[in-house]
């Protein structure tokens, strides 16, 4: 296996040049070539990026190799077509378990996930309403919850898409949703708890390890449904919660997604659960903006690669 300085990153790529290099496999289709016989048209990725891959021969022995989610040594040839990079693979072997380093394959949040932990546990301790602060250290005093919430990512491959991404993406909104309600006078704890909450299903929806992929509870019930399930049983073991209390934070999970068409089972029908939808997407779309803009590239070119999550190229000069 080699170090972090002997390897060959997806950023260094450059086209006309031999790899032999580890990779975990992304995604991978195979397809019909115009005049007939099939090939494998896949991504490959490392914590630096993804690169496209293409398989022309044995194209039934490679794909068997090339499973998603797993870790293969491909070797192969750098070429550039239609202006993006992708790798023709010519062979492929699969790493063995006891040789993968996971944190070669998904990168890490750039804030150190203490420092995190300890902005989340001061931004719950700031709720003044006791029973709202009680549920909410209960849920990070969980030991289960605690680990997995530290090293969650916040989506398989659009916003905050790296280890302990869902703690920073967390942290992020309920510090901008505590300023947005105490602008607009609502109640800040029970934004603060929309935000710390809002995502907190997808400790169970998702899975990181080499990649990050979904579980079998994750494709059946969703994050949203899960986390309003653990959320409404926490404070049914409550003493005395209130019902007010409670059918406005579970609207607030329920709304979070804010449209019909993005999923959301409800509308934001409360200025609490308007103020989490938008500062959900906010952040969600600027921390999109800001990885097309120091993405992986030419670094004078004005323009970034193309954004998934906004659909569109970002102007990246700045003033």
């Amino acid at each position: 296996m080699t170090s972090d300085n002997q390897r060959t990153w997806i950023r260094d790529l450059k086209p006309g040049t031999e790899i032999e290099e580890s990779f975990v496999v992304r995604s991978k289709d195979v397809r019909q070539r115009r005049g007939g016989g099939p090939f494998l048209a896949g991504t490959l990725g490392d914590r630096t990026g993804e690169v496209a891959a293409l398989v022309w021969e044995n194209v039934e022995q490679l794909g068997k190799i090339l499973e998603v989610g797993s870790v293969v040594t491909v070797k192969g040839q750098v070429q550039r077509y239609n202006n993006r990079l992708q790798v023709v693979i010519r062979r492929a072997a699969a790493v063995s378990a006891e040789r993968i380093d996971e944190t070669l394959y998904v990168r890490s949040s750039s804030v150190d996930v203490d420092l995190l932990w300890q902005r989340l546990k001061a931004i719950i301790e700031g709720v003044e309403n006791e029973h709202l602060k009680q549920l909410l250290f209960r849920v990070i005093s969980d030991p289960e919850v605690a680990d997995k919430l530290r090293i969650s990512p916040a989506a398989r491959g659009m916003h905050h898409a790296f280890r302990s991404g869902l703690l920073e993406h967390t942290v992020s909104m309920a510090s901008m949703g505590l300023d947005l309600a105490r602008h607009y006078s609502l109640n800040a704890d029970l934004v603060v708890a929309g935000c710390v909450l809002h995502d907190l299903g997808k400790v169970w929806e998702l899975d990181i390890s080499s990649s990050i992929e979904y579980t079998d509870e994750g494709r059946l019930l969703g994050h949203l449904t899960m986390e309003v399930l653990f959320v409404d049983r926490l404070i049914s073991e409550m003493i005395a919660f209130p019902d007010e209390i409670r059918r406005q934070l579970l609207h607030i999970l329920l709304a979070h997604h804010g449209r019909y068409e993005y999923g959301s089972p409800r509308r934001p029908k409360t200025p609490e659960a308007l103020v989490v939808h938008i500062v959900d997407l906010l952040d969600s779309q600027m921390a999109g903006m800001m990885e097309a803009i120091n993405a992986d590239g030419d670094p004078e070119a004005a323009w970034s690669p193309y954004s998934k999550i906004l659909d569109r190229f970002i102007y990246r000069r700045r003033i």
